[in-house]
């Protein structure tokens, strides 16, 4: 799985990767993530989507798959989901997907490979930080594995996979399940 991290606003991967090692809790300017969180995340990004595309052997090949994953604050996503999708108001995670999958069985034509890479681009997950830290608190378990549920979830919702009838969500939340629960990010 290649993962390529967006973390926004006004700080470039580079920048951020330049210092993913550092230990102490600089928050940059204008972000809402610490380096020490900035490097668990990653972590945790990098694990699920692991996971996640061991688990649809379909997408198997040498280029495996492509992700990227942004991490924004509120005022961010609340704009790119009216922008997207015509609702007013922040969100935990969106996905957009660059293919159309159904439920994790879809074709692959060369479009849809990255060129240099021969990796399935799959799309872009973005998440809210803020959410993230909310909803772990409302919910009563970590930052962690809050975060390390919403990069599934986007995964999934890049996969094909959708939560508006009870049959798909109760597909999909088996899917999550089982991925969260073998990397030990259980509720």
């Amino acid at each position: 799985m290649t993962v390529e991290f967006i973390f926004s606003p006004k700080v470039s991967t580079a920048e951020f990767e330049s210092e993913l090692n550092a230990s102490d809790d600089k928050i940059h300017e204008g972000t809402v993530i610490s380096q020490a969180e900035l490097a668990k995340f990653c972590d945790i990004v990098k694990k699920v989507l692991t996971a996640g595309e061991a688990k649809f052997p379909e997408f198997a090949r040498d280029g495996g798959c492509e992700v990227s994953v942004s991490f924004v604050s509120n005022d961010e996503i609340r704009d790119l989901n009216a922008e997207q999708r015509d609702i007013d108001k922040a969100t935990d995670v969106l996905s957009f997907p660059f293919m159309q999958l159904k439920e994790g069985d879809g074709e692959i034509d060369e479009m849809d490979l990255n060129p240099d890479t021969a990796a399935i681009m799959l799309g872009d997950i973005v998440i809210s930080v803020e959410k993230a830290k909310e909803q772990a608190a409302e919910y009563g378990h970590s930052t962690e594995r809050e975060v390390a549920f919403l990069v599934c979830h986007g995964f999934l919702h890049l996969m094909g996979f959708d939560h508006m009838e009870p049959g798909e969500e109760k597909k999909m939340t088996a899917n999550a399940d089982e991925i969260l629960t073998g990397l030990g990010f259980t509720r």
